[in-house]
């Protein structure tokens, strides 16, 4: 494994520049940080990543396991000194290994190739990292063929997104920049019906019927989905909540309809293989 001790060193700016939104949007890669991360990514086969591991990291529960299949996969592997790592890290207690990542890029053409039965979440507008990294954790243990995100939503590869979605993202597919228009289509050609939360709703999430393809809209933490969107839905869906009660978290939301939409589905795990 070669060593890097500067911090000028090429590998070592690039990974610095993929702090930034910019930096991430010019290089199409991420900077992640933990073994977790990084071995899921591993497992995943995901290729082209440069891994960058510290005298710490040399020391974490599964490191040799992680270079051992990272070079199966062709990563790059550099030994960093305490210094270099420092400049390197995003967080106080770090784990000694980062890694630089491809974006995981879809488009819409994917998913209609995915199970008709499964879900299709759209997000609209979702502005806290956290949420949105919850949201696709959720939504891989929930069976969820897919998650489309507006234009206008919290960056895919903010820090605390990837942090909060613990790898979830190598296990659904996220299609991000999806507009209304783009939505409407997609559920034309891959004949599902587009349902909308909100406090206004017709219908109990819990008397829906979910054994139908379905894209299933959640819009922004404060405001809900737009007037536009919901007028566009074929119909619209609630959940009840006490009189005294303002709102549920947005994570939390998802959370509740996704699982009674897979219930009624008897827990089934389609395979889109």
């Amino acid at each position: 494994m070669k060593e890097i001790s500067s911090k000028d060193n090429q590998w070592v700016k690039l990974a610095c520049s993929l702090k930034t939104k910019k930096g991430r949007q010019e290089q199409r890669r991420v900077l992640v940080e933990g073994i977790r991360i990084i071995s899921d990514a591993a497992v995943h086969g995901i290729q082209d990543v440069t891994c960058f591991i510290s005298s710490k990291g040399l020391q974490r529960k599964g490191a040799s396991l992680l270079q051992e299949k990272g070079k199966q996969l062709g990563w790059r592997f550099f030994f960093v000194t305490d210094g270099v790592y420092d400049k390197l890290k995003d967080t106080q207690n770090s784990q000694g290994i980062a890694a630089i990542l491809p974006f995981f890029e879809y488009a819409a053409a994917d998913v209609v190739k995915l199970s008709d039965m499964r879900l299709i979440l759209y997000l609209q507008a979702i502005q806290d990292p956290g949420n949105l990294g919850t949201i696709i954790r959720t939504a891989a243990a929930g069976n969820v063929a897919a998650i489309f995100l507006s234009p206008d939503s919290v960056d895919l590869y903010n820090d605390k997104t990837m942090r909060s979605a613990m790898g979830a993202l190598f296990k659904i597919p996220v299609v991000q920049h999806v507009e209304l228009s783009a939505v409407l289509h997609f559920c034309k050609v891959s004949g599902r019906r587009l349902l909308g939360t909100s406090p206004h709703g017709k219908k109990s999430y819990a008397d829906m019927e979910y054994s139908q393809p379905i894209v299933l809209a959640f819009g922004n933490e404060g405001n809900g989905l737009t007037e536009n969107f919901l007028q566009a839905c074929d119909e619209l869906i609630t959940i009840p909540m006490c009189h005294d009660t303002e709102s549920l978290n947005l994570s939390m939301s998802v959370g509740i309809v996704i699982y009674k939409a897979w219930e009624m589905q008897e827990f089934r795990e389609d395979s889109d293989d």
